[in-house]
Formats: C-alpha cells, structure tokens, sequence
C-alpha cells in the first residue's frame, strides 16, 4: 500500500485539517472536533442542513459544506459513522433555535447512531428533524425502495434542499422536496478495479483484471455475483442507463440532471467520454439533460469506477439545483 500519510491514526483529523484549509473562503473545522461547517454562519432564522458519514470518501461530503448546500459535516472515523454523542455535538454547536434537518444514509451503523442521536437531540429541546437517502438500484429491488442505500444521487438532494433552505424555505416543506427529489433520483455503480482500506492496507475490492462488478456498493459491497468482461463506453451507458429508467419514474420527455461520480481513481477522459455516451443514450429515448455534474466527488480510497445517477427535475428542482452555491466540490 503506497498511500501519503503521516501518522495513520490521524489520518482523518490531518485530512480534514488540510481540506478546510484549502477552501477556508468558505469552510472552517471547528478546533478539537471533526465538525466541518460553514466559515459563515446561516442566519438564525433559517432552517440547518446537516450530515454525519464516515472519512475516506473525500470530498464527500466535507466539500459538500457551504453556502447553498450542507451547513455542516460530522465525520466519523475511516468508513465509520460518527458516533450518536458526535451527531448530537453538533446538533447543539448548530443550534440557535430554528429547525435542524437532519440527513442520514441508509446504511445501519448510520441509521442506527442517527436514530440514537435524533432521540437525545429531541430530549435536550433541539428542534431537529430526520430524513433518509436512499437511490441505489443495485441494493434492494424497486418497491422496495425504503431499504436501498445512499448513494451519489444523494448530490441532488443536498444541492436542491440546499438552495431552498438558503433562500429561507421552511422545514416541512424542506422534507416534502427532499422527498420528492428522493423519488425522483436513481443511482447505479459499477467497479473497475481495486483499492485498498488505507489504514489496515487489506483490499476492499478485488477484480480480476478483465471484468467489471456491476451494481457495487460504496465500501466495496458486491461479492463478485454481478461480474461481466469490460465492455465499450456505449455499451456501459446502454447497460446502466436502461437499469436507471426501468426502475425510475422516467418518461420520454422529461427534463434529467445527470452526475457521473469518480469512485476514485477514474479519470475525467473516461468520465467525459461515458456522459457523452450517456447523453446520446437519453436523447434517443427522447429525454432532455438539463443539467449534469461529473467528478471524483463520493469515493472510495482509489477505486476505479463510476456511479451514475439520472434525476428527473420541474421548473421548481431544475431552478434550485442552478441556484448560487459555494463549496469545495463547486462553485454555482
């Protein structure tokens, strides 16, 4: 394993460190924790955004902090979510006495330590509220929909709700959009080779060296039951663009963002090459990009692959998702 590290058990707080640094225009560490929040505070009148996740996924979501977007991350340890008693640290250092949403991915330990934490929030009169991602196809079968992951489509929901609640939108209707947008939001993965745990050095993806894993999760879920040979660019966007519309609530005409997300070590040419490949798919079946983001942005270590995810959009979710956003993985 040739990783750049100094001391590995501060690999996380030595990362978060260097990525407040690097955009300290808008975001800060608040010292002695591994809460990254907005260099300027929200307004107190305005309702909070937060999540809580495991490091090593970088930039995600540390650069998903910022005006428009979240308004902090609580980060865990490598792969790890943050305990209940780190989630309820921060709810209270975010606390001024609006709404507090807070944003969970379905996976168990974060589920588990989020509930734990909306409980003991609730008990010290911190008016917080809790939603759930979930969009991976790969990860329980459609009409069952509530056991699925979080997966890159959660980039949608944060930048949507996001720009609503920087505007002042309030928090029950914050988490009817959240919900709408969770409906309209599908992702598929697919891995191409391996990586390695960057504090043990033990590989978390193994792949032969001429097939892919279709439908891996982010921590390397997969097992080797959905592997094929490497196929073509156009094959790849034909293969998971038919999974996403066969399982969304996808028609012809439709308005669609797309986000291809790097799980790692995929290079912007591939990316370009499969989102023009993605394009020309949904063109034929008659849909309209009408926004896109592509970038190793939700990742794991250096693993090669992509997610993609499909999200049909109004004029309501299309006009937030280009509202004005600052943070590390952009600028809107």
């Amino acid at each position: 394993m040739k990783k750049i590290k100094n001391q590995t058990d501060r690999l996380v707080e030595e990362t978060l460190e260097g990525y407040t640094m690097m955009h300290s225009d808008v975001i800060k560490l608040n010292p002695g924790t591994h809460q990254v929040v907005r260099k300027e505070r929200k307004n107190s009148d305005k309702v909070k955004f937060v999540l809580g996740n495991g490091a090593g996924h970088e930039p995600a979501v540390i650069g998903w902090v910022g005006p428009g977007m979240f308004d902090m991350n609580i980060v865990g340890d490598v792969f790890t979510a943050p305990s209940a008693d780190k989630i309820v640290e921060g709810l209270e250092v975010l606390n001024d006495g609006s709404p507090i949403l807070l944003a969970v991915q379905n996976h168990s330990g974060d589920v588990l330590n989020a509930n734990m934490a909306f409980l003991k929030a609730r008990e010290k009169g911190i008016d917080v509220r809790k939603v759930l991602f979930y969009d991976d196809v790969a990860s329980a079968p459609k009409g069952f929909e509530e056991e699925r992951r979080g997966m890159g489509g959660m980039l949608f929901y944060t930048k949507i709700v996001g720009a609503f609640l920087e505007q002042g939108g309030d928090i029950e209707n914050a988490i009817a959009l959240f919900e709408k947008v969770r409906d309209n939001t599908r992702t598929f993965s697919v891995a191409f080779t391996q990586c390695t745990h960057p504090v043990t050095g033990m590989k978390m993806v193994d792949l032969p060296e001429d097939e892919i894993e279709m439908g891996m999760g982010v921590h390397g879920e997969g097992g080797g039951a959905n592997r094929i040979p490497m196929p073509s660019s156009e094959e790849l966007a034909k293969k998971v663009g038919t999974i996403l519309l066969e399982d969304g609530p996808y028609e012809s005409g439709d308005d669609i963002l797309v986000f291809i997300n790097g799980l790692g070590s995929t290079t912007m040419m591939e990316q370009s090459i499969l989102y023009r490949d993605l394009v020309r798919f949904l063109e034929g079946k008659g849909m309209n990009v009408a926004g896109s983001y592509c970038g190793n942005c939700l990742t794991t270590q250096e693993l090669g692959g992509v997610s993609v995810s499909f999200c049909k959009v109004d004029d309501q979710t299309l006009e937030l998702w280009d509202a004005p956003c600052s943070c590390g993985i952009f600028r809107k």
